[in-house]
């Protein structure tokens, strides 16, 4: 009996330290970027750029980066983001639906370089959801789709690329497509179901463990 309650806790323990070394990789930092190679911008302070972000369980944004241009360097620029269920093509241009989530800023860089933006955190669930950044006292700089260039993917989430115009929410003309250049900067806030499977079968060990301990007693 001592074996086999040796062997138990030999395995209960190897369980512990693996769990312990999975959790953590669900808390650290991910991110996708599309493409710094703008193309084209909105030229003006106030526009937008829009695509969607379609996430696999959960994440929270922590910061993005993102092309800037019509400022000069350093200079200390900002940033709002709105998000609505679904997609965003066909809202670009109206403010029902859309939720002001997050505000950021940062120094720019230089055009089709990354310009940091630390941003406030905010979670987003599972499925699609439509991003709209807009670009308070900064000229977007962004890319012309062409079919090939607007999808970019990982393993937690996708971004298409959809639209951008120059007059953010409110009736204008919208550019399709187009494809907002920068980097989602997130964690992951749900466990895959593979760590979750892992996890209970820890939890079942252990009360097998205690329930063996209770007859021997």
């Amino acid at each position: 009996m001592k074996t086999t309650r040796a062997t138990s806790l030999t395995a209960l323990a190897a369980m512990a330290l693996l769990g312990i070394a999975v959790l953590p990789k669900m808390a650290q930092a991910q991110s996708l970027t599309t493409l710094f190679a703008h193309t084209v911008n909105n030229n003006q302070f106030g526009g937008g750029t829009y695509f969607d972000l379609n996430v696999a369980s959960g994440i929270k944004i922590t910061s993005l980066t993102t092309n800037v241009v019509n400022v000069p360097l350093n200079t200390l620029i900002n940033l709002g983001i709105y998000t609505r269920t679904g997609t965003v093509f066909g809202f670009e241009n109206t403010n029902v639906g859309w939720t002001l989530v997050a505000t950021g800023s940062g120094n720019s860089a230089a055009v089709n370089s990354p310009t940091f933006i630390d941003v406030t955190d905010f979670l987003l669930g599972p499925g699609v959801t439509g991003v709209a950044i807009q670009n308070v006292n900064y000229a977007a700089a962004y890319t012309a789709g062409n079919g090939s260039n607007e999808f970019y993917s990982n393993a937690d989430l996708s971004l298409t690329g959809i639209s951008a115009n120059s007059f953010f929410l409110i009736p204008g003309t919208i550019v399709r497509p187009r494809v907002w250049n920068g980097t989602i900067n997130y964690v992951v806030t749900a466990p895959e179901p593979g760590t979750l499977a892992f996890l209970a079968l820890g939890g079942t060990l252990v009360l097998v463990r205690r329930r063996g301990q209770r007859k021997e007693a």
